[in-house]
């Protein structure tokens, strides 16, 4: 059986990643920062196997992982966020682009299969505002965080022409979903933790306003497929996302539980990409849930809480 190494497990899409890898019987090591027995963002009890403390940018922990497994494959989330990485720009280079070519070293020394790579649409900067965007259009970063996911996927690139690894880099949109932490964003869980509550979920954003959006647990299967998957045709790959506006979103949210209200507070913030993810599509047969769906499960979910 494989071996999977999941780097940033105790993260966002990380938790969902491993529940996921563990639910369908796959061997994986999660590690994150600091040592910690995760909360499952579903089900709410604690995680079988604990994450396990390794720091990318420490190379004596980073050598004693890899001295102690054997990976065939790594899927590498660990990341500063966009907002930190805009108020500590020097730290989120350190960890962003420094830990990531560690891990990368690594992992080409240990005769890894193949890396798969938690990228961004950020990498686009502020192209595609306006209508989705494949992965042909030139990558622009305008930010620190999207800065250093390119330089990641360009040195993954470069090492896959040189036949040192697999590399492959899903460009994930903006994720939504219960379990979110530590983000400028907490609308994006707050539609589901909030559902059915007599609360107010501010979304900053005008009516008119196009979101990509994709739920975390969606994001997982896709970073399965891509380890499971036989052959990959390409390196960089959008994740498929649901389009849709502001006023659409706030509509979802309120047909699923009328006593939460959203409100729409203006453009507070610029737009992110909007990313065309059929290639992924295509390529795999793959589906997303529609946010309508995720909503009413997570709302039945609750209703079973109670």
């Amino acid at each position: 059986m494989s071996k999977i190494l999941v780097t940033g497990a105790a993260g966002f899409i990380g938790r969902a990643l491993c529940h996921l890898l563990r639910k369908i019987g796959m061997d994986c090591v999660a590690i994150d920062r600091q040592e910690s027995a995760p909360i499952s963002h579903e089900e709410g009890e604690l995680a079988r196997h604990a994450v396990l403390a390794c720091d990318l940018t420490d190379s004596v922990s980073l050598d004693a992982l890899f001295a102690s497994h054997d990976f065939d494959t790594i899927i590498h989330l660990a990341a500063i966020l966009p907002g930190a990485a805009s108020r500590d720009p020097i730290r989120a280079t350190e960890v962003n682009v420094d830990g990531s070519m560690a891990l990368l070293q690594c992992a080409t020394a240990h005769g890894v299969g193949r890396f798969i790579f938690g990228s961004s649409t950020s990498v686009y900067g502020s192209s595609g505002t306006n209508a989705p965007i494949s992965e042909h259009t030139p990558a622009a970063p305008i930010d620190v965080y999207g800065a250093a996911k390119r330089a990641v996927e360009i040195t993954g690139e470069t090492l896959q022409k040189n036949d040192s690894i697999e590399f492959v880099a899903l460009r994930i949109a903006t994720v939504i979903g219960p379990g979110a932490r530590n983000t400028s964003s907490p609308w994006r869980s707050e539609i589901f933790e909030q559902l059915g509550r007599r609360h107010c979920i501010s979304l900053p954003y005008a009516a008119d306003d196009p979101l990509t959006v994709v739920h975390v647990n969606d994001v997982a299967r896709m970073l399965v497929t891509l380890a499971q998957a036989e052959s990959v045709q390409h390196i960089v790959y959008n994740s498929p996302a649901e389009l849709l506006t502001a006023a659409q979103l706030k509509q979802a949210v309120e047909s699923a539980a009328p006593e939460t209200h959203v409100e729409l507070s203006g453009r507070t913030r610029s737009l992110a990409p909007l990313a065309d993810g059929s290639r992924f599509t295509r390529e795999f047969g793959f589906e997303i849930a529609p946010v309508q769906q995720s909503l009413r499960a997570a709302l039945l979910r609750s209703a079973k809480q109670i």
